[in-house]
């Protein structure tokens, strides 16, 4: 009775246990997120932003570098030691460097020069990064889109594979109309598999700008939102005039120019000698012994101070400051460089949207309705033996490209946005 019992419950934890294990070992399901929710999310985890933040504490570090003053300096002596008798000298001395020409506050000013010029950098970095990730984004619904298209298309195949095989049980069609039929059939069934690997490829494209786990077996973001976006007007000369004052390249450029120029000045400031302002004591004890016979002397203190600085025979040369200088020019003209490239990049990302935005109109007012209406004007007329089954299968393909161009042009017009909004320092985005 009790062997029974005993066994009932071991079989009654292995049928829990059974039961349990799908739970346990559940693969979780991707989060859907629309476009500003995975932005937000990228920001906060993405691991390249935050090796990128890292700059900032170092500069920050730097600034508390060039606030250290030169360390004083202790000297002590003791002598003689090797002869018996003759009188002992103890001293201590004291010195320290003082920097002239205001070396210390231009090293401060160029370290905090250094630190605008970290945050600069991390703010164009995540600039680029954010248009990336939406470009990610853009190309996973457009997969989504595409899969979507070919799977219907693929739905339609089999209903026409399906008619046929009545057809051939009714004798209207040979068994070579339904071999043809199935053979297309396998054919879109494959760019639906084809499809379906876009779509993961994608979503793993989106993990790559997210932090936390590593890759797992199923993507931890899946897309929501539409890449059929109203459209928006922009003044160009607005837009380029927004560009000059907030793109953060250009900002970055600016605060590389402004480090070059305090760099000069700390090169002028290294040109000044420092001064070597020392005191010291001294005490030396009575002679004894043989050597108090010789030269007697009593015990005695003495007190002396001294000032040093280096003959400035290296102030000759000015490779340092050259150096500076020419570095200082070099970042000028490159603040120049820049403004120019924004000024073109705004209008040239301008040019490019008011393009794929006409595109996608193009699409959405005849195209599509036209490509549906031969489909289905020849379907009837297939079904009707007007029309060769070669036929149908050509006009469904013209069909699907059509639609897939469609997607692609979605696609094209959304990462154009993407781009001016970019080239004109705004970010209003969502999908």
């Amino acid at each position: 009775m009790k062997r029974s019992l005993l066994l009932l419950v071991l079989v009654g934890a292995v049928a829990r246990g059974q039961e349990a294990s799908p739970a346990t070992n559940a693969t979780p399901e991707a989060r859907p997120l629309g476009l500003r929710p995975f932005l937000a999310e990228v920001e906060k985890t993405n691991l390249d932003l935050a090796a990128n933040r890292f700059n900032i504490p170092i500069a920050e570090a730097q600034i508390a570098i060039a606030k250290v003053f030169p360390d004083p300096e202790v000297s002590g002596g003791l002598s003689p030691l090797n002869d018996q008798g003759a009188p002992l000298t103890v001293s201590v001395g004291l010195s320290q460097t003082i920097e002239l020409g205001g070396k210390r506050g231009a090293r401060i000013e160029e370290a905090n020069r250094g630190k605008s010029l970290a945050e600069a950098q991390l703010e164009d970095f995540f600039q680029n990064l954010r248009v990336s990730a939406a470009n990610a984004f853009i190309d996973a619904l457009a997969a989504r889109e595409a899969l979507d298209r070919k799977r219907k298309t693929l739905e339609s195949v089999e209903k026409l594979v399906a008619a046929n095989e009545q057809r051939l049980r009714a004798g209207d069609i040979g068994h070579a109309a339904l071999l043809q039929v199935k053979v297309e059939a396998d054919r879109f069934r494959a760019d639906v598999i084809s499809a379906e690997a876009d779509v993961r490829t994608a979503d793993y494209a989106l993990d790559l700008f997210l932090g936390g786990p590593g890759a797992g077996s199923v993507p931890r973001v899946r897309p929501l939102g539409s890449l059929r976006l109203p459209p928006k007007s922009y003044d160009a000369d607005a837009l380029v005039a927004g560009a000059l004052e907030r793109r953060s390249d250009l900002v970055a450029t600016l605060r590389a120019q402004e480090q070059a120029e305090a760099h000069v000045r700390l090169a002028h400031a290294n040109r000044w000698i420092d001064l070597n302002l020392g005191a010291d004591w001294s005490r030396t004890n009575a002679a004894s012994g043989q050597f108090a016979t010789i030269a007697p002397s009593p015990q005695f203190d003495g007190f002396g101070v001294s000032v040093g600085f280096p003959l400035p025979f290296s102030r000759l040369l000015h490779g340092e400051l050259d150096a500076a200088k020419a570095a200082a020019k070099q970042a000028e003209t490159q603040s120049l460089s820049a403004r120019r490239r924004v000024e073109i990049e705004v209008l040239q990302a301008l040019a490019r949207y008011d393009a794929t935005r006409r595109s996608v109109n193009l699409y959405t007012g005849d195209v599509l309705s036209n490509a549906d209406s031969v489909l289905e004007a020849m379907r009837y007329s297939y079904e009707r033996g007007a029309a060769r089954l070669i036929e149908l299968i050509d006009a469904q393909r013209t069909v699907d490209d059509v639609y897939l161009s469609y997607i692609g042009a979605l696609a094209a017009n959304a990462k154009a946005l993407v781009a001016l909004e970019r080239a004109g320092a705004i970010w209003d985005l969502d999908f």
